[in-house]
């Protein structure tokens, strides 16, 4: 990947790279030591499970050549070589063997400027959830 001028360019290169399926790509935006909070389990991921493109490619496996993600919203707050960006974002496909879904969730990084690139140094994605105490997460809200 190209060093951004921005560290939002990590969300338009992130959509391109899922259109591509190109998990070298994704996996190439994380700083060596990135620390991930994912919608998926575990609680933690940490720099080496978020520069595994196999696992990535296994991801991509699951799914139609559909897929796609994009962002709105995007704030970016920067300040020297650190930058935090965070904004909604929306993912939409299919599963195989299911059908086509449509997810908006939250996205925020801590952005890094490493040797002239902006690279991810912590990212934490998010749905809403139920205040019900049934701790279900509210999937299908959608922005105004």
């Amino acid at each position: 990947m190209t060093d951004s001028q921005s560290p939002s360019d990590i969300f338009t290169r992130y959509e391109d790279a899922i259109a591509r399926r190109d998990a070298d790509a994704i996996v190439a935006d994380y700083a060596p030591d990135a620390i991930g909070y994912d919608l998926a389990p575990p609680l933690v991921q940490l720099g080496e499970a978020l520069h595994d493109a196999a696992a990535v490619r296994e991801w991509f496996d699951t799914w139609e050549d559909d897929l796609r993600v994009t962002h709105r919203d995007l704030h970016v707050l920067e300040d020297g070589d650190l930058a935090v960006v965070h904004g909604l974002q929306r993912m939409t496909g299919t599963k195989k063997g299911e059908s086509p879904s449509s997810l908006w969730f939250r996205t925020t990084i801590a952005a890094q400027r490493i040797e002239g690139a902006w690279k991810i140094a912590h990212i934490h994605t998010s749905v809403p959830m139920a205040m019900d105490g049934s701790g279900k997460a509210l999937t299908y809200l959608e922005p105004s």
